[in-house]
């Protein structure tokens, strides 16, 4: 395995406070969604050779040999909708992340007193409200992100809106090709659609999957609970290799390229990934698959 390197998202949260217009914050309220929804993530409902719906309940990143390093885990109630998600940092031995999923009506889960996420009639993931820094909420910008399917079900556009702006601060378009995401755009809407990140991402082709992480590769506030979350249909394929550039919207200047490859992937009889391994740069958005990582699933 090649070695890995860690790329901070310094720049990128620069130009996001930068080009963001501020105001002072308030608590964010649910509002209303449309119907009925689970909050699973899009747990696959096709009969394997087991007879069995699986969705994955921990990822472990295991890059050296005295055991884990990152280990993120999963708890679902009876319905198969997620009610805990916990990250632990096996090096230093701390819980570094936890989050609790209270399902207040059927359409919506609260996170936290900041944080609460609405779902469409499908399940999906339609609107997350969170703060734009957690570790002090209360100084923190209201970031309400919406998320756009397409008629097949995949995720298309995602808008950031920051203190109740009507205008998107921040948009993100998914192209696909084949049901496959192939590319993603991140333009600064309220500032002349200038660019902040592209994306390009290749598939392996000879490998079929099913119910895998998700790989959208600017999904840097949601990259958690898109492990154990509905937002659309996932990819039939496995990635072969990511490459995300950074820019500064202001110059059109190429800050920095995160280039990473996927392979070595080991699966079971029914098309479950059980483990990969990432080389090169941390992709930020699917920073949940790095260096050598094994994926668990929870089936009923």
């Amino acid at each position: 395995m090649g070695r890995m390197k860690k790329k901070k998202l310094n720049n990128l949260f620069i130009l996001l406070i930068v080009l963001a217009s501020c105001g002072k914050p308030g608590n964010p309220t649910p509002e209303g969604g449309n119907g009925t929804g689970g909050g699973r993530n899009g747990a696959d409902t096709t009969q394997g050779n087991n007879n069995k719906t699986c969705a994955i309940a921990a990822i472990s990143q295991v890059n050296s040999r005295s055991g884990a390093e990152f280990s993120l885990s999963a708890q679902y109630n009876s319905s198969y909708n997620v009610t805990k998600l916990v990250i632990f940092d096996s090096v230093n031995k701390v819980k570094n992340f936890e989050a609790d999923f209270n399902y207040i009506t059927k359409d919506s889960i609260r996170i936290d007193q900041y944080q609460y996420l609405i779902l469409d009639t499908s399940g999906r993931v339609i609107r997350f409200a969170t703060k734009s820094d957690m570790s002090a909420p209360q100084n923190s910008d209201n970031y309400l992100f919406e998320y756009i399917y397409n008629v097949q079900g995949y995720l298309v556009t995602k808008n950031l809106f920051i203190n109740g702006s009507t205008l998107p601060n921040f948009s993100t378009a998914y192209s696909y090709t084949n049901n496959l995401l192939t590319n993603c755009k991140m333009t600064a809407v309220s500032s002349g659609n200038l660019k902040v990140l592209e994306s390009d991402l290749i598939y392996d082709g000879t490998l079929s999957i099913k119910n895998w992480i998700y790989t959208f590769p600017d999904a840097m506030e949601e990259y958690r609970y898109s492990t154990v979350l509905n937002f659309g249909n996932h990819s039939a394929n496995p990635l072969k290799q990511v490459t995300t550039k950074i820019y500064n919207p202001s110059t059109g200047i190429l800050l920095d390229t995160w280039t990473t490859t996927y392979g070595n992937y080991v699966m079971d009889t029914n098309g479950h990934i059980l483990s990969g391994e990432a080389n090169g740069d941390l992709q930020q958005g699917i920073a949940s698959f790095y260096g050598k990582t094994n994926f668990y699933y929870s089936c009923h």
